[in-house]
């Protein structure tokens, strides 16, 4: 299996945390940022999946709007160990769409 390297934002919305893929424009949401993180991977999977179940990778590339790419360069590594103590400082500063 080849490696793919993809790009996360993860950001504190209400009451819970977001995950976006935004090469895959894939959303998942979560208790917990890691919680986020872990069910964003799952939906990763099972994208990638049904991609090659129907013979179309093709399909799984569909990018995350411009806004969420322009958040990007101020995000910060986001590391599964640490908490963001209510704030997006982990991945994604103050401002997000």
């Amino acid at each position: 299996m080849m490696a793919l390297t993809v790009h996360l934002l993860l950001y504190p919305e209400e009451t819970w945390y977001v995950a976006h893929c935004l090469e895959f424009d894939l959303v998942a949401q979560g208790e917990t940022p890691l919680d986020a993180f872990k069910n964003l991977l799952d939906a990763i999977d099972v994208q990638a999946a049904y991609a090659q179940e129907i013979g179309d990778w093709g399909q799984l590339f569909m990018p995350a709007p411009a806004e969420y790419w322009r958040l990007l360069p101020t995000a910060e590594p986001f590391r599964p160990g640490a908490t963001m103590a209510g704030s997006p400082a982990t991945a994604v500063r103050e401002t997000h769409p």
